[in-house]
């Protein structure tokens, strides 16, 4: 039995759903909810390091499109015939002021907020993938799904900022329904949008592991009024498990945000139909996480490689790189 065969034996054994070949206890990228439903996460660095082996934290500057091994998961993204999400924009929804406001910041931003607008603005070039130095997120138009492909544009929807007190923790149904009553007060809910939840320091957020012990962000999905919902959540990674030496607050931010917005548009999840992830179950940006982060040339705005399956893409024509984890030109 070749590895593709003993991987998809391992699924059907293990009699979990579609987006995993191993079971949710073995796989890091993995954790259930407070209400049992599997959730992609995003570890933290401690937890997954031993799998990095010589991967360097930061990549070389080469001035080049460089191509670097994953670290994680099996082989190339394999097409499991679900939804992408076509036009993707992006909504910022800060739980509290002490979020929106902290100066945690870098690059001369004076607020998180401000931080984090401007990556948004500046992650997209608005054109396709030609090996341009800012192709930051352009590579995932190679994972089309059964509803097209990804656009070069990821629209700013703006933001959001609560005025909900600092708790102690929060569940994942908990911020369901906190976006549920978002919604209802008047917030668009939209199929194409990612919400990106924003927590104030101190705050975890709690599936069968926590933020800052065993994750450091994730995406999911719910239905809110026949919409599926993708959303991504972001602790205040202010921890020493979510940090990386050199790095402001902000900084991880933007890499922690950039893993989480191009796994919701190239695998969602909607209506529990899987789209782009690779034989073991990772997804893009889990099988190039925590290593060759680098900054981008459109701001200086940090973030993680994305992976390729590379060779031409026959819808458009487009040649990418790869396979491995893609540096741009920088």
């Amino acid at each position: 039995m070749n590895a593709p065969q003993i991987a998809t034996a391992l699924l059907l054994c293990a009699g979990i759903g579609h987006t995993q070949g191993l079971p949710v206890s073995q796989h890091p990228f993995l954790d259930r909810s407070d209400t049992g439903v599997t959730v992609h996460v995003l570890p933290t660095p401690a937890s997954i390091r031993p799998a990095l082996g010589a991967q360097p934290t930061e990549a070389p500057v080469t001035h080049l499109t460089a191509v670097f091994a994953p670290s994680y998961g099996s082989g190339k993204l394999i097409n499991h015939g679900g939804p992408i999400i076509a036009h993707a924009g992006f909504v910022a929804i800060y739980w509290n002021s002490s979020v929106a406001l902290s100066t945690a910041t870098s690059l001369g931003y004076t607020t998180i907020q401000d931080q984090i607008r401007a990556f948004i603005n500046a992650f997209p070039k608005n054109a396709d993938w030609d090996n341009d130095p800012t192709d930051d997120y352009e590579i995932i138009q190679q994972y089309h799904g059964s509803n097209g492909m990804p656009a070069n544009t990821l629209h700013d929807f703006g933001s959001f900022v609560g005025s909900r007190v600092t708790r102690s923790g929060i569940t994942d149904s908990e911020i369901q329904d906190y976006l549920s009553l978002v919604f209802s007060k008047g917030l668009f809910a939209g199929p194409n949008l990612v919400y990106g939840v924003y927590f104030p320091s101190g705050m975890q957020i709690s599936l069968d592991g926590a933020s800052c012990s065993t994750f450091c962000a994730y995406h999911s999905h719910f239905t809110y009024k026949d919409v599926q919902i993708k959303y991504a959540v972001f602790p205040y990674p202010d921890c020493a498990a979510c940090s990386v030496s050199g790095k402001t607050v902000a900084d991880i931010l933007t890499i922690v945000s950039s893993h989480e917005i191009r796994e919701s548009v190239t695998d969602p999840g909607d209506n529990n139909s899987g789209a782009w992830f690779d034989i073991l179950g990772y997804e893009a940006d889990d099988k190039c996480a925590w290593h060759n982060l680098y900054q981008m040339t459109n701001g200086g705005f940090w973030v993680q490689p994305e992976f390729s399956n590379g060779g031409k893409f026959a819808p458009s024509g487009l040649q990418y790189p790869g396979p491995g984890c893609v540096v741009p030109n920088q």
